[in-house]
């Protein structure tokens, strides 16, 4: 908070409150978009390659016992079992992949020991579920719709912080001056809304423009904040702007006041 000479300046800047809400929302929804834009782009293609390739170990335990003479010159000749969907794979995919050569050393179909044995190699999932793991195109598709949302909203709230930043809420002789806007001189306030300044810091002014009827807001949260270690810069621009306003002014109605009045009515009324 900054005062004039005449003590009636009030200037309230963009409070730490705001501007670290806003970064944790940009880190939140950037966060979520990029982990949304890697499962659709690198995550869920890759589970399905995963899973292609678990197929193959399957399809090997289940034809070793009828090829077992020829072992190896079948597992040469075998590729791993694609979808025809080309999508929901990697994009350097070879679609035309021979079986891993691992399965040639297979005996007795013991495909699922050289499956643990070629997944940790690779660093892939162990375990697999084929009917849960695989991922079908509308659900890689999704990951792209949220990934875009999110970026859309990092975009949003990244804008209004520069915005925001760049603003300040002010108040001297000569009126008020919301973030953004002209002065508001005095005489052309006409009403004060200041219903949910005591729960929320906020107030609306209605003022005249001509003949035309237009609002300002007067947001203490965003702007200056109720700190009394900092003087209060938010309170203390709303009484300099109250001290000043000669129109209409609306006040919460307190509910206290409304049961103590109708008690009182009760009680004077006649047995």
């Amino acid at each position: 908070m900054s005062q004039s000479s005449d003590d009636f300046e009030v200037i309230c800047r963009p409070t730490k409150w705001f501007l670290w809400r806003a970064l944790l929302m940009i880190v939140m929804f950037g966060g979520f978009g990029c982990y949304f834009l890697y499962d659709w782009k690198v995550g869920y293609p890759k589970k399905n390659y995963v899973i292609a390739n678990y197929q193959a170990f399957n399809n090997a335990g289940s034809a070793w016992a009828n090829n077992r003479g020829n072992w190896a010159e079948f597992v040469s000749k075998q590729t791993i079992p694609f979808e025809d969907d080309p999508a929901i794979y990697p994009a350097d995919t070879d679609f035309k992949e021979k079986w891993p050569l691992i399965l040639a050393t297979m005996e007795r179909g013991n495909d699922e020991e050289l499956w643990k044995q070629y997944s940790a190699e690779k660093g892939w999932d162990q375990q697999i579920n084929l009917d849960e793991d695989r991922m079908p195109i509308y659900k890689i598709r999704e990951q792209l719709i949220a990934a875009s949302v999110c970026l859309l909203l990092t975009t949003m709230t990244l804008f209004f912080l520069l915005r925001t930043k760049g603003r300040v809420m002010k108040v001297n002789a000569s009126g008020y001056y919301p973030p953004g806007g002209d002065v508001i001189p005095f005489e052309k306030m006409i009403r004060l809304d200041k219903r949910k300044w005591e729960t929320k810091g906020l107030a609306t002014l209605t003022y005249l423009e001509g003949e035309e009827e237009k609002k300002a807001k007067i947001d203490g949260m965003v702007y200056g904040q109720f700190k009394e270690e900092d003087g209060a810069p938010a309170e203390a621009l709303f009484q300099k702007v109250l001290s000043k306003f000669q129109g209409e002014l609306i006040e919460l109605v307190e509910e206290e006041d409304d049961e103590e009045e109708q008690e009182t009515k009760e009680e004077g009324d006649p047995p």
